[in-house]
């Protein structure tokens, strides 16, 4: 009996683990942003006068890749740099490929994102098309149920945003919090946004060691027939927001004291070099 008594217990502390158990990335689960070091204008052209040019060079997975077509768990179980939708099609890369990079300051984290798309499509949707969906649980704790902070945003003829959830804060302001341009030579989409304390349901300002967690969802439609809207995404944990709110999913950012070098602008070859002509 004593034997029968102290087994059942242990089947139940793996039971328990095992279902609470969430997926993380083993080499990009956690983003140490660097203080930014330049005056930041949110204007879409993320400039190497910013100071974004070398930032995605020098904050890397564990494995020493950049953030940059960074993989997740996709519905099923099946781990992807891209997941299809709806009858999506992707044809690797340089048909859709997200890359991005966080810079912060006390008044503001500011993240910029460099999206490869062979064709841009979005017909006035903050989602259904082209476009960016972002989560923020400001807790950095990232459990099941926690308030997550939502803000959907889109390039068609116009700028689009939508703030889905934004639990008493003001929310985001057309080209004052964000910007998109699109590079059609390229074949690029540039987004940069500017989150406050203030966005996140915060009252001070931020500091070196402050911890959240985030989701970029990066939405892909194309121009072909059948293939308008959401069709499928890449990002960093983009499984927060789609297929219902999960705030247990989201990747983890840490504000750190470090800066990249201004001695090191020659040294690096940047993947944001060369976004200085935009369309």
């Amino acid at each position: 009996m004593k034997k029968f008594m102290v087994v059942i217990p242990i089947l139940l502390l793996l039971t328990s683990v095992a279902a609470d158990a969430q997926w993380r990335s083993k080499t990009h689960d956690v983003y140490n942003a660097l203080q930014r070091t330049l005056d930041i204008t949110i204007d879409g052209e993320l400039d190497d006068k910013e100071g974004w040019e070398g930032v995605i060079d020098t904050v890397k997975g564990t494995n020493g890749d950049p953030f940059c077509g960074v993989e997740f768990e996709a519905l099923g179980g099946a781990v992807e740099v891209f997941e299809k939708h709806g009858g999506g099609t992707w044809d690797g890369a340089d048909d859709h490929e997200t890359c991005f990079a966080i810079v912060w300051d006390p008044d503001a984290i500011y993240i910029a994102l460099s999206v490869t798309d062979d064709e841009h499509q979005n017909g006035g949707a903050a989602w259904n098309g082209d476009s960016l969906q972002m989560a923020f649980e400001p807790t950095g704790k990232r459990n099941a149920g926690a308030v997550i902070f939502l803000y959907n945003v889109a390039l068609a003829a116009d700028l689009i945003i939508h703030n889905e959830r934004t639990n008493g804060a003001p929310g985001l302001v057309v080209e004052e919090d964000f910007a998109i341009t699109r590079n059609e030579n390229e074949k690029e989409t540039y987004y940069e946004i500017a989150i406050t304390p203030e966005d996140l349901g915060l009252e001070e300002p931020f500091s070196e060691g402050y911890e959240f967690g985030l989701g970029l969802c990066v939405n892909d439609g194309d121009l072909g027939a059948g293939q308008n809207g959401q069709k499928g995404w890449s990002g960093w944990y983009p499984h927060v927001i789609v297929h219902g709110k999960h705030s247990e999913k989201t990747g983890l950012v840490k504000l750190t004291d470090e800066t990249l070098a201004v001695e090191a602008k020659n040294k690096l070859t940047t993947t944001w070099g060369r976004l200085k002509s935009v369309q």
